[in-house]
Protein backbone atom coordinates (compact mmCIF):
# COMPACT_ATOMS: atom_id res chain seq x y z
CA UNK A 1 0.00 0.00 0.00
CA UNK A 2 1.21 3.62 -1.15
CA UNK A 3 2.73 4.93 2.03
CA UNK A 4 2.45 8.59 0.95
CA UNK A 5 -1.60 8.59 0.96
CA UNK A 6 -3.41 11.79 2.66
CA UNK A 7 -6.06 11.02 4.69
CA UNK A 8 -8.93 12.56 6.33
CA UNK A 9 -10.08 11.17 9.42
CA UNK A 10 -13.49 12.50 11.14
CA UNK A 11 -13.00 12.20 15.34
CA UNK A 12 -17.22 11.31 16.21
CA UNK A 13 -17.50 10.62 19.53
CA UNK A 14 -20.97 9.79 21.07
CA UNK A 15 -21.08 11.48 24.27
CA UNK A 16 -20.75 15.20 24.41
CA UNK A 17 -21.28 17.87 27.56
CA UNK A 18 -23.63 19.38 25.77
CA UNK A 19 -25.51 17.70 23.04
CA UNK A 20 -25.10 13.69 23.62
CA UNK A 21 -25.02 11.67 20.68
CA UNK A 22 -24.25 14.70 18.35
CA UNK A 23 -23.20 12.76 15.37
CA UNK A 24 -26.27 10.73 14.78
CA UNK A 25 -28.51 14.00 15.09
CA UNK A 26 -30.56 14.15 11.49
CA UNK A 27 -29.82 17.18 9.65
CA UNK A 28 -31.21 17.93 6.47
CA UNK A 29 -32.11 14.39 6.20
CA UNK A 30 -29.01 12.43 7.37
CA UNK A 31 -27.19 11.57 10.34
CA UNK A 32 -24.53 15.10 10.78
CA UNK A 33 -21.87 12.32 10.16
CA UNK A 34 -22.80 11.47 6.90
CA UNK A 35 -22.96 15.04 6.04
CA UNK A 36 -19.35 15.70 7.17
CA UNK A 37 -18.25 12.47 5.63
CA UNK A 38 -20.10 13.95 1.72
CA UNK A 39 -17.81 16.92 2.44
CA UNK A 40 -14.65 14.87 2.40
CA UNK A 41 -15.41 13.19 -0.29
CA UNK A 42 -16.31 15.81 -2.66
CA UNK A 43 -12.90 17.71 -1.53
CA UNK A 44 -11.61 15.34 -3.65
CA UNK A 45 -8.24 15.54 -2.41
CA UNK A 46 -8.03 12.02 0.01
CA UNK A 47 -6.84 8.90 -0.81
CA UNK A 48 -9.52 7.84 1.99
CA UNK A 49 -11.89 9.35 4.69
CA UNK A 50 -12.14 7.65 8.18
CA UNK A 51 -14.69 8.24 10.59
CA UNK A 52 -12.75 7.42 14.31
CA UNK A 53 -15.41 6.56 16.63
CA UNK A 54 -16.14 5.01 20.03
CA UNK A 55 -20.10 3.85 18.91
CA UNK A 56 -21.13 1.33 16.67
CA UNK A 57 -24.24 3.56 15.70
CA UNK A 58 -21.56 6.17 14.57
CA UNK A 59 -19.59 3.35 13.03
CA UNK A 60 -22.59 1.86 10.97
CA UNK A 61 -23.96 5.85 9.84
CA UNK A 62 -20.35 6.19 8.62
CA UNK A 63 -19.74 3.14 6.89
CA UNK A 64 -23.42 3.72 4.81
CA UNK A 65 -22.19 7.46 3.88
CA UNK A 66 -19.05 6.18 2.52
CA UNK A 67 -16.48 6.08 5.19
CA UNK A 68 -14.01 3.28 6.98
CA UNK A 69 -15.15 3.63 10.49
CA UNK A 70 -12.33 3.04 13.02
CA UNK A 71 -12.73 2.57 16.46
CA UNK A 72 -11.12 4.38 19.74
CA UNK A 73 -10.84 3.87 23.23
CA UNK A 74 -11.09 6.61 25.37
CA UNK A 75 -9.47 10.15 24.10
CA UNK A 76 -8.30 13.18 25.67
CA UNK A 77 -9.37 15.11 22.84
CA UNK A 78 -10.32 14.92 19.04
CA UNK A 79 -6.39 15.08 17.66
CA UNK A 80 -5.81 12.34 20.15
CA UNK A 81 -8.69 10.43 18.97
CA UNK A 82 -7.50 10.99 15.26
CA UNK A 83 -3.92 9.57 16.14
CA UNK A 84 -5.44 6.54 17.65
CA UNK A 85 -7.19 5.90 14.23
CA UNK A 86 -4.30 6.14 12.06
CA UNK A 87 -1.53 4.68 14.41
CA UNK A 88 -1.17 1.90 12.18
CA UNK A 89 -2.28 3.11 8.97
CA UNK A 90 0.52 4.32 6.22
CA UNK A 91 -0.13 8.02 5.39
CA UNK A 92 1.87 11.09 4.64
CA UNK A 93 -0.68 14.49 5.16
CA UNK A 94 -3.86 13.48 8.25
CA UNK A 95 -6.45 16.09 8.51
CA UNK A 96 -8.51 16.52 11.51
CA UNK A 97 -11.69 17.13 9.84
CA UNK A 98 -14.23 18.53 12.58
CA UNK A 99 -16.86 15.52 13.06
CA UNK A 100 -19.41 18.95 14.03
CA UNK A 101 -19.09 20.95 11.05
CA UNK A 102 -21.86 19.77 8.15
CA UNK A 103 -21.51 22.31 5.93
CA UNK A 104 -17.48 22.12 5.93
CA UNK A 105 -16.18 24.30 2.96
CA UNK A 106 -14.47 21.36 0.97
CA UNK A 107 -12.14 24.29 -0.33
CA UNK A 108 -11.12 24.65 3.14
CA UNK A 109 -9.92 21.03 3.46
CA UNK A 110 -8.30 21.20 -0.32
CA UNK A 111 -6.17 23.86 0.63
CA UNK A 112 -5.15 21.84 3.82
CA UNK A 113 -4.14 18.77 2.05
CA UNK A 114 -3.04 20.77 -0.98
CA UNK A 115 -0.51 23.22 1.16
CA UNK A 116 1.00 20.22 3.88
CA UNK A 117 1.34 18.12 0.68
CA UNK A 118 3.76 20.35 -0.88
CA UNK A 119 5.48 21.67 2.25
CA UNK A 120 7.29 18.59 4.13
CA UNK A 121 8.74 20.47 6.46
CA UNK A 122 5.90 22.30 7.90
CA UNK A 123 4.78 19.74 10.28
CA UNK A 124 1.09 21.25 11.09
CA UNK A 125 -1.25 23.52 9.67
CA UNK A 126 -4.67 25.44 9.91
CA UNK A 127 -6.65 28.10 9.20
CA UNK A 128 -8.11 31.43 10.11
CA UNK A 129 -10.25 34.47 8.63
CA UNK A 130 -10.49 37.78 9.56
CA UNK A 131 -12.16 39.12 12.34
CA UNK A 132 -13.96 42.01 14.01
CA UNK A 133 -13.72 44.40 16.83
CA UNK A 134 -16.53 42.66 18.54
CA UNK A 135 -14.53 39.19 18.35
CA UNK A 136 -12.01 40.02 20.83
CA UNK A 137 -13.92 40.30 23.77
CA UNK A 138 -16.22 36.46 23.07
CA UNK A 139 -14.77 33.90 24.48
CA UNK A 140 -16.28 31.52 22.01
CA UNK A 141 -14.14 32.72 19.12
CA UNK A 142 -10.72 31.70 19.33
CA UNK A 143 -8.38 34.72 18.00
CA UNK A 144 -4.50 33.87 16.58
CA UNK A 145 -1.95 35.93 16.24
CA UNK A 146 0.82 35.15 13.82
CA UNK A 147 4.30 35.89 12.91
CA UNK A 148 5.25 37.48 9.32
CA UNK A 149 5.57 34.39 7.49
CA UNK A 150 2.10 33.17 8.94
CA UNK A 151 3.44 30.94 11.77
CA UNK A 152 1.31 30.90 14.70
CA UNK A 153 2.67 32.55 18.00
CA UNK A 154 -0.84 32.28 20.27
CA UNK A 155 -4.15 31.33 20.11
CA UNK A 156 -6.39 32.33 23.12
CA UNK A 157 -10.17 33.21 23.39
CA UNK A 158 -9.01 36.65 25.35
CA UNK A 159 -8.63 39.15 23.16
CA UNK A 160 -5.15 39.23 21.26
CA UNK A 161 -3.86 41.17 20.25
CA UNK A 162 -4.74 43.79 23.12
CA UNK A 163 -6.29 46.80 21.94
CA UNK A 164 -4.14 49.79 22.60
CA UNK A 165 -4.20 50.97 19.21
CA UNK A 166 -6.79 50.96 16.73
CA UNK A 167 -6.70 47.06 15.07
CA UNK A 168 -8.57 47.37 11.74
CA UNK A 169 -7.04 44.11 10.00
CA UNK A 170 -5.30 42.36 12.67
CA UNK A 171 -8.23 40.18 14.43
CA UNK A 172 -7.81 37.06 13.20
CA UNK A 173 -10.34 34.53 14.04
CA UNK A 174 -9.22 30.88 14.17
CA UNK A 175 -11.30 28.51 11.63
CA UNK A 176 -10.36 24.66 13.53
CA UNK A 177 -9.98 22.54 10.82
CA UNK A 178 -6.39 20.90 11.17
CA UNK A 179 -3.51 19.26 8.78
CA UNK A 180 -0.55 17.31 10.32
CA UNK A 181 2.43 15.66 8.98
CA UNK A 182 1.74 12.05 10.12
CA UNK A 183 4.62 11.70 12.30
CA UNK A 184 4.01 15.41 14.07
CA UNK A 185 0.30 14.00 14.75
CA UNK A 186 1.87 10.97 16.54
CA UNK A 187 3.98 13.13 18.37
CA UNK A 188 1.04 15.56 19.61
CA UNK A 189 -0.82 12.76 20.89
CA UNK A 190 2.29 11.27 23.15
CA UNK A 191 3.08 14.39 25.00
CA UNK A 192 1.03 15.32 27.83
CA UNK A 193 -1.72 18.14 28.11
CA UNK A 194 0.14 21.71 29.42
CA UNK A 195 -0.79 24.36 31.24
CA UNK A 196 -1.50 26.27 28.90
CA UNK A 197 -3.71 24.27 26.83
CA UNK A 198 -5.67 23.41 29.80
CA UNK A 199 -6.22 27.22 30.93
CA UNK A 200 -7.48 28.22 27.66
CA UNK A 201 -9.15 25.05 26.83
CA UNK A 202 -7.01 24.86 23.18
CA UNK A 203 -5.25 21.56 22.62
CA UNK A 204 -3.60 23.48 19.75
CA UNK A 205 -1.13 25.07 22.54
CA UNK A 206 0.56 21.81 23.04
CA UNK A 207 2.39 22.00 19.56
CA UNK A 208 3.31 25.73 20.20
CA UNK A 209 4.31 24.69 23.81
CA UNK A 210 6.59 21.84 22.36
CA UNK A 211 8.02 23.87 19.70
CA UNK A 212 6.48 22.67 16.46
CA UNK A 213 5.59 24.96 13.44
CA UNK A 214 2.19 26.10 13.43
CA UNK A 215 1.30 27.58 9.83
CA UNK A 216 -1.70 29.75 9.68
CA UNK A 217 -3.63 29.58 6.43
CA UNK A 218 -6.08 31.92 5.11
CA UNK A 219 -9.59 29.66 4.79
CA UNK A 220 -11.32 29.74 1.71
CA UNK A 221 -14.38 30.38 2.64
CA UNK A 222 -16.01 29.95 6.84
CA UNK A 223 -18.21 27.13 7.98
CA UNK A 224 -20.97 26.59 10.78
CA UNK A 225 -20.30 24.59 13.86
CA UNK A 226 -22.88 22.38 15.73
CA UNK A 227 -22.40 23.06 19.27
CA UNK A 228 -26.12 22.63 20.37
CA UNK A 229 -29.21 21.83 19.11
CA UNK A 230 -30.36 25.06 18.75
CA UNK A 231 -27.54 25.34 15.78
CA UNK A 232 -29.21 23.12 13.15
CA UNK A 233 -31.68 25.98 11.63
CA UNK A 234 -28.13 27.64 10.80
CA UNK A 235 -26.59 24.41 9.95
CA UNK A 236 -29.49 23.40 7.50
CA UNK A 237 -28.98 26.67 5.67
CA UNK A 238 -25.46 26.58 5.14
CA UNK A 239 -25.70 22.88 3.56
CA UNK A 240 -28.44 24.51 1.23
CA UNK A 241 -26.05 27.57 0.19
CA UNK A 242 -23.10 24.33 -0.33
CA UNK A 243 -25.78 22.69 -2.38
CA UNK A 244 -26.40 25.66 -4.66
CA UNK A 245 -22.63 26.50 -5.40
CA UNK A 246 -21.92 23.40 -6.46
CA UNK A 247 -25.02 23.57 -8.79
CA UNK A 248 -23.93 26.45 -10.26
CA UNK A 249 -20.50 25.47 -10.47
CA UNK A 250 -21.52 22.41 -12.60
Amino acid sequence: MDKNRVLAVIPARYSSTRFPGKPLVTIAGKPMVAHVVERACEAGCFDEVLVATDDERIARAAAAAGARPVMTGACRSGTDRVAEAVRTEPATVVLNVQGDEPALPPANLRLLAEFLRSHPDIPIATLSLPGTPDDLDNPNIVKVVCDLEGRALYFSRAPIPYPRAPIKGTVRRHVGLYGFQRQALLDFASWPETDLERIEGLEQLRALAHGLTLRVLRAAADSVAVDVPDDIPRAEAAIAALSHEAGGAR
